[in-house]
């Protein structure tokens, strides 16, 4: 073979010196610190999430700490006069009322209804305290972007809270028929003392007594009459009552004719008491009692309904 001569010779390399290629460790190093690099800003981003979560859920159970502590408070309170509540429904204003009786006890009477009176002042006193404080709280349990994680806590609590307002205006609804019992028990009872005097004062042959008292007696037997009004004082008791009110007009009649010194009149006055008296004797005084506790029973189970809830049972 001819040899080659020139420049070209010195720039051909023989396959004895072949030039090797250069390494590429240098670009293969940097790749490696970008991608450890990526991989350090992603889980530190991931750490950070966390850390927003974790302090969002502990941000929130303390912003709901607080309405629920105060929740739970104002419903200890109502739940613990729950005996008191209940106690309540079992009261009975006409329970010291037995005119079944010849010598019905009158001062006795209205010492029971005066001690029934105190009761349902302390209980009003409860139930305007209880109901305001379970309403203070109630508009904090609204979950909101803070509170959320503890959305079902507060709504839970809010659900008692509403439970035990709901038992509150049950409460309240017997109270304010109570009262309304009150109201007509007090006239009622002072015209059963006018008639008590009224029959001391005849027996005594006292015409004088008898006048003094009818008036007054009249007075409150009217007042008792107008303030009988169902459901508080039961319709069954309407008719004993204005059978009561004849009677006294047949006083008064009687009355009259003895100072006319009218026997006819006198006689007829007298039947006219007697007729009065029968009619008294066929009442049933317990039919009022048995209308008071229906009256009453579905009050107490929706009190007692109410109550389990708010109690969280």
């Amino acid at each position: 073979m001819t040899e080659v001569e020139g420049p070209l010779a010195a720039s051909t390399p023989s396959s004895e010196t072949a030039i090797a290629p250069e390494p590429a460790q240098a670009p293969v190093a940097d790749g490696g610190r970008r991608r450890s690099g990526r991989r350090w800003l992603i889980i530190g981003g991931i750490a950070l999430v966390f850390v927003v979560i974790i302090g969002y859920v502990l941000g929130g159970a303390a912003a709901a700490g607080g309405p629920v502590a105060r929740a739970d408070s104002a419903l200890h309170t109502a739940v613990s006069h729950n005996n008191d509540m209940v106690d309540s429904f079992s009261n009975d204003p006409f329970k010291g009322i037995d005119l079944t009786s010849d010598n019905p006890d009158i001062p006795a009477a209205k010492a029971a209804v005066a001690t029934d009176k105190q009761k349902v002042v302390k209980w009003q006193a409860m139930v305007s305290s209880d109901r305001a404080a379970l309403d203070r709280v109630r508009p904090d349990l609204r979950s909101s972007f803070l509170t959320l994680p503890e959305g079902g806590t507060l709504d839970r609590h809010r659900q008692r809270v509403d439970a035990a307002l709901s038992a509150l205006k049950t409460a309240q609804t017997g109270i304010d028929l109570y009262t309304k019992e009150f109201a007509f028990v007090d006239p009622f009872l002072d015209a059963m003392a006018g008639f008590e005097a009224i029959g001391k004062a005849g027996t005594a042959n006292d015409i004088a007594g008898v006048k003094a008292q009818l008036p007054g007696t009249g007075a409150n037997m009217q007042k008792a009459i107008d303030l009988a009004q169902p459901p508080a004082v039961p319709a069954e008791l309407v008719p004993a009552l204005k059978t009561i009110q004849h009677a006294l007009s047949d006083i008064q009649a009687l009355v009259a004719a003895v100072d006319a010194s009218d026997a006819a009149a006198v006689q007829k006055a007298e039947a006219a008491l007697e007729a009065d008296a029968a009619a008294l004797s066929k009442t049933d005084w317990t039919a009022g009692e048995t209308a008071t506790k229906a009256l009453f029973q579905p009050l107490i189970d929706a009190y007692n309904r109410d109550m389990k809830i708010a109690a969280g049972n």
